[in-house]
């Protein structure tokens, strides 16, 4: 299998309605693709097709004259397993192949299709820039992003495994963290509810209240309210059984004599003298129970102050704890039962802390250990991309890794453990002599720029796991020797990604291993690109066109016979 059979790239890309493109569908190859063509033929066409297949901004004016919408289509074959699993999240995983669909509308109606499923531009830019790295003036991406400098510095390094291991640590680090908050949080919750349960239980111990006692306590009050009319009452019913003169068991008496006298006589009455000597005694003990009821029943109003405020003290802990005392009593032996089974949760704080302590003090060496690491390949990347930029040609320019602490992370030891290390990583470089190093999307344009990413791309040419590599403008201002070594490199590239160029320059063009070519065609009113796939034939008067112009002549066509043989 050879190196780059094994990898993604973009099989097939059609184009309909996008700026001077009609339509175009073109097969496509792993490894070095060159697309050539007369200046204003339409070359753009591919980066700005690229540019939507990899989640760029839409915009209605590519919509070509006439049409009402554009459609950019490509088919990715061999996709990695990071895209995979972002497509299975998204319900849109169809196995190793990735279709893409972009679709304008005039009326701004723009549409995000992966795999036929409709999805948001978040997510194909988040896709793209794991397939495609565009490097041109208005089009840069993985290398111009200090988000990814950490980690192709490390890829560069060989410091993968190391920085997994770190990034392990540091998780694990942080999720002990998190969990000594949640359980800090959870001892001030635990101790609030201790106080809590403490002072219920010395409210409803305070009062001691037993079952049923609001109910006697209710009836006592009654007694205490209406105290002077009972006692009247009392006294009333008292005398009228027993205390005046004429009361009803004097009279009963003397009724009880004369059915005596009757029952003498006749026997037959004997049981109605039983029955009054009975209504007597009932009447004896009715007398002598309202007497005693009489004697007791007398205002008080400490007492039925007393019991008012003991009600009162009832019915507020109904209120809290229960609808009646039975409930109030079964709430405090469930707030007793809840106090005896409570954990020791400083113990296990404790503990806790202790293995935090020991995890970042590991994390911590590690995270030395792995800036070490960084600055020792910073060196080296720093020194190979010096030679590769001296043959492009650029002998003054010089990169530098410019390390900054992080800015988020867990505290230790006054620095910050980030999520990647103790340090952020970013790429300076200083185009000219005397001049200070600068972000590389600062220090050139254009062409200048394709080279300087073309020169990082070839010292990480293992390490950038971007599949699909586009330059344009890579052969501004370059010709000879220096366009030739740029054509090697560009190859050198293509062992481990597909990589596209569009150039003017035969050096480069002869050393692709696919070729497209752009023209223009017009019947007078209407212009149209075409883009062709050459073969053989069709490729040499393509490059003889390149060396010596339109009129191709034996000696141009020989010169590029034997370019396109040493290629």
């Amino acid at each position: 299998m050879t190196a780059h059979s094994a990898r993604p790239y973009l099989a097939e890309l059609a184009v309909e309605n996008l700026a001077v493109v009609e339509r175009v569908r073109l097969s496509l190859a792993p490894g070095f693709v060159t697309l050539t063509g007369e200046t204003g033929a339409g070359k753009s066409m591919l980066i700005n097709a690229l540019q939507l297949l990899a989640g760029g901004r839409a915009d209605a004016g590519l919509i070509r004259s006439g049409a009402e919408r554009a459609v950019v289509e490509g088919v990715f074959v061999r996709v990695p397993g990071p895209v995979r699993e972002r497509l299975a999240e998204a319900g849109a995983d169809e196995g190793e192949t990735m279709v893409v669909r972009r679709v304008l509308d005039r009326g701004g109606n723009n549409a995000v299709y992966v795999n036929d499923r409709r999805v948001g531009l978040s997510l194909l830019a988040e896709l793209g820039g794991e397939l495609i790295d565009i490097q041109g003036q208005h089009a840069q991406r993985s290398l111009l992003a200090d988000s990814a400098h950490g980690g192709l510095l490390d890829a560069a390094g060989g410091l993968e495994p190391q920085a997994a291991r770190y990034r392990d640590g540091y998780h694990r680090l942080r999720d002990l963290t998190a969990k000594i908050g949640e359980l800090t949080a959870h001892r001030q919750e635990a101790e609030a509810r201790t106080a809590f349960l403490r002072f219920a239980l010395d409210e409803i111990q305070a009062l001691n209240p037993y079952v049923e006692e609001d109910d006697e306590l209710t009836v006592e009050l009654g007694r205490l309210s209406h105290a002077e009319r009972l006692q009247s009452l009392g006294d009333a019913a008292f005398d009228s059984l027993y205390g005046a003169d004429g009361a009803v068991l004097d009279r009963l008496a003397q009724v009880a004599g004369w059915i005596d006298e009757i029952t003498h006589v006749s026997p037959d009455q004997a049981d109605t003298g039983r029955m009054v000597a009975d209504a007597r005694m009932l009447l004896e003990e009715a007398a002598d129970a309202v007497r005693h009821f009489r004697d007791e029943t007398r205002p008080d109003p400490e007492r039925q102050a007393e019991v008012d405020a003991r009600l009162a003290a009832i019915e507020g802990l109904k209120r809290k704890y229960g609808r009646t005392i039975e409930e109030i009593l079964q709430t405090a032996a469930e707030y007793r039962a809840e106090l005896a089974g409570g954990g020791d949760v400083d113990e296990v704080l404790q503990a806790l802390e202790a293995e935090r302590a020991e995890l970042a003090r590991a994390v911590a060496v590690q995270a030395a250990e792995l800036r070490a690491g960084r600055e020792a390949a910073a060196e080296q990347l720093a020194a190979a991309a010096r030679g590769h930029l001296t043959d492009l040609p650029m002998p003054h320019a010089r990169l530098s890794v410019e390390f900054a602490p992080c800015r988020d992370g867990i505290p230790h030891d006054g620095t910050l453990l980030g999520p990647d290390g103790t340090e952020r990583a970013r790429f300076l470089l200083a185009a000219n002599p005397g001049e200070e190093p600068r972000p590389l999307s600062r220090v050139a344009s254009g062409g200048e720029l394709s080279r300087i990413m073309l020169a990082l791309k070839q010292v990480m040419i293992g390490a950038d796991p971007v599949p699909c590599l586009v330059f344009d403008e890579v052969d501004s201002g370059i010709g000879g020797s220096v366009a030739e070594r740029v054509g090697h490199m560009l190859r050198a590239l293509s062992a481990g990604h597909q990589v596209f160029c569009i150039t003017h320059l035969p050096q480069i063009a002869a050393l692709a291993s696919t070729h497209l070519v752009v023209d223009k065609q017009t019947d007078g009113t209407r212009t149209t690109t075409r883009v062709a796939l050459l073969d053989d034939t069709q490729r040499l008067s393509e490059v003889a066109r390149m060396l010596g112009g339109e009129r191709l002549t034996d000696a141009t066509l020989a010169h590029a016979r034997e370019m396109l043989a040493a290629g």
